[in-house]
């Protein structure tokens, strides 16, 4: 911007130098034409910029993170990704195996299963929001224990607030029990008990149901998926 400036000063200086008092209608016309464009592009969305910046500081904070014990035997963090525009979240529990080693949500199997589930909904990847409660690879793919799905909450909440989607699907029992408030026990609560049935998080219908990785080892239950992600559907406007 700094270049086409400086050459609008010369052009300016040229006139002058000619004896011009006054510019031809044209060139000043084109002139706040090429400023306009220049300072408020035609595709120049002011919160999708504040979004991104959030979000990438939000990243930083994360890879850096060492508020819970998985901090010392995670190999990579997992930060959520995705549009940060989107009308769907998808909140899983933990980051697995392969996720901690690539630094990337749903990469394994059971991503192969969530991006076929999501393409079927008539999205891509990159159109949707993907993140995980936990940020960290529990190990031995273990349960994340509620003091470090506590000790998570706080991102997970800025991610909400930062995409604000229209509807968010919670993949198992973890992220349903988060964004239910953490009321009573994790080990109480079965998502095959709950799925089926919406609730809210800050006014945003929320809809459980069932984690890729059960799907893998029960494909019997995938229309069920089907019908929650229907119900998804149905709330996008």
């Amino acid at each position: 911007m700094g270049r086409k400036i400086d050459n609008i000063v010369d052009i300016l200086n040229f006139y002058k130098n000619l004896g011009f008092k006054d510019l031809p209608g044209q060139f000043v016309q084109s002139l706040l034409e090429q400023f306009s464009e220049e300072a408020f592009p035609a595709n120049y969305d002011e919160s999708s910029e504040h979004g991104q910046l959030a979000i990438e500081k939000l990243n930083d904070e994360i890879r850096q993170c060492k508020k819970c014990p998985l901090s010392n035997s995670r190999k990579n963090p997992v930060c959520g990704e995705g549009s940060i525009n989107a009308k769907l979240m998808f909140v899983g529990e933990a980051p697995g195996v392969d996720e901690d080693l690539q630094g990337r949500p749903f990469v394994g199997e059971a991503g192969k299963l969530l991006t076929s589930l999501i393409e079927k909904m008539g999205f891509n990847r990159k159109d949707v929001y993907i993140t995980n409660t936990v940020k960290c690879h529990p190990p031995m793919n273990r349960d994340p224990l509620e003091s470090e799905i506590l000790a998570c909450f706080d991102y997970l909440k800025r991610e909400i607030e930062i995409v604000s989607p229209q509807v968010i699907m919670c993949l198992g029992r973890v992220a349903t029990y988060t964004l239910m408030g953490m009321d009573g026990k994790l080990k109480d609560l079965h998502i095959s008990r709950i799925r089926g049935k919406v609730f809210f998080y800050n006014q945003i219908p929320v809809i459980p149901t069932f984690h890729p990785a059960y799907l893998l080892r029960n494909r019997k239950d995938k229309w069920l998926t089907w019908q929650d992600a229907q119900e998804a559907l149905r709330r996008i406007k």
